[in-house]
């Protein structure tokens, strides 16, 4: 066998399949692993272990949990794991990021482990962050039973820090549809960030628009939190999940149907009884709305989270990024590009199918502000490219296509006035809210 090394077929400045005798021609690149003062092979492969696929975590053998157990007095959990004591109070073991975690089948066999679960999955823990709570149901969902989980999917209040991803798998198998929607009705009101994760996470699909619809029609509107009673006659004057109801200028409608126009064309208004509009959950019922009643330019569920992985090469350049999506929202040729970056992100996204109609939201006259919002809802953006979206100025004076108005003080005259919300400003909301910005 020859020991002549074969240049790789395509290689550069070389003809495939030739040979060299020259077996240290790209060793020469290397450092010298001898010099105290060349890079360590850590340091050499710092970006290759950074970007590798993380392996299982480890976990300690069944002997050895039930030994741990065994000796253990005292169990308690923590936002990492849990924490075994002996009687003395010694620490025997607590599992972190980075030591092997005890074996699952063998705690939940425990009776002092499973009482711990259903402590903590039952009953807010006081004096505790909402972000230490969240952690430690994380905890303990990884050790609870499959009832203990849907149990508390059903009635615990700590559901809202329950993962997003079990609570839309739970709800979407479940056969009686009507239950899973009052638990999604119910969970909006207790934290309407913790429901719109789990219609992120595809409940209800698709396949579901009558828990969509009935979901959008009762969050729409503001309700009354309980029972409102009349002091002096004691009887209840509203019950509670009732609609909340003001006085608001609305057009007035003709006997026949239509509106009624004054001489110069406009609407006139008049007052009613209205139901008062609810602004919590704007966002998820927006991300729904869209994909049971879609309208011009708004994608498909499957072809936005396509456009968002084609988003997801420019993560390296946070700016690129940023102008990226802003041009999706207001078009081409709003402002100036003056960093020259956009070019540059155009060629990276059509690399990408998604990518491709992302560039062709960006030419519409205007922008594309339905498929701005679903690549948003998608969290396509890093935290970084949304801070700097959120910081550059609108590109239009447009106002959002909708009736409800909201109470703005004048800075001209100082009064509090009714005006129509900037377009896509729920958008800029949501994307507040998500990215705690």
């Amino acid at each position: 066998m020859s020991n002549q090394y074969r240049k790789p077929k395509g290689a550069p400045n070389s003809a495939g399949g030739q040979y060299t005798n020259a077996p240290d021609r790209m060793m020469g690149a290397l450092p010298d692993l001898d010099d105290p003062t060349a890079m360590t092979l850590a340091a050499m492969s710092a970006t290759m272990r950074a970007q590798a696929v993380r392996e299982p975590h480890p976990y300690r053998s069944a002997q050895e949990t039930r030994a741990f157990l065994d000796e253990a007095a005292t169990i308690r959990m923590d936002g990492d794991g849990l924490i075994l004591e002996d009687r003395a109070g010694n620490l025997l073991f607590h599992e972190t990021g980075d030591t092997a975690r005890l074996d699952i089948a063998t705690l939940r066999a425990d009776p002092r482990v499973r009482r711990l679960v259903q402590d903590t999955l039952r009953t807010p823990t006081d004096g505790v962050s909402a972000l230490e709570q969240r952690r430690m149901v994380k905890t303990a969902w990884r050790l609870a039973s499959p009832y203990e989980r849907k149990r508390t999917i059903d009635q615990s209040p700590m559901r809202r820090y329950a993962p997003a991803n079990s609570v839309a798998n739970s709800l979407r198998h479940r056969r009686d549809q009507e239950e899973a929607l009052r638990i999604l009705k119910e969970l909006h009101y207790e934290d309407a960030a913790a429901v719109s994760n789990v219609i992120r996470n595809g409940y209800p699909g698709p396949d579901n628009p009558k828990v969509a619809w009935a979901y959008i029609n009762y969050t729409s509107v503001e309700r009354y939190a309980k029972d409102v009673v009349d002091r002096e006659t004691g009887q209840i004057v509203h019950h509670k999940g009732d609609a909340i109801r003001e006085m608001r200028m609305v057009n007035k409608m003709k006997p026949g149907g239509g509106y009624e126009l004054d001489e110069h064309g406009r609407h006139v208004k008049v007052a009613r009884m209205v139901n008062k509009p609810a602004s919590k959950g704007a966002a998820p019922r927006s991300y729904l709305r869209m994909l049971y009643q879609p309208t011009k330019g708004v994608p498909d569920e499957k072809t936005a989270r396509s456009m968002a992985r084609a988003f997801k090469l420019l993560d390296d350049d946070p700016q690129a990024q940023a102008e990226a999506f802003w041009t999706v929202c207001y078009g081409e040729g709003s402002v100036a590009n003056p960093s020259g970056s956009l070019d540059t992100a155009k060629q990276l996204l059509g690399r990408h199918a998604g990518g491709r109609q992302a560039v062709a939201a960006m030419k519409h006259a205007g922008g594309q502000g339905n498929t701005a919002r679903m690549i948003a809802y998608q969290r396509a953006l890093t935290p970084q490219a949304a801070r700097i979206f959120l910081d550059m100025e609108p590109g239009d004076g447009r106002l959002a296509n909708t009736t409800h108005t909201h109470r703005v003080r004048s800075k001209e005259t100082g009064r509090m006035e009714d005006r129509l919300p900037k377009r896509l400003s729920e958008m800029r909301s949501f994307i507040h809210a998500v990215y705690e910005i």
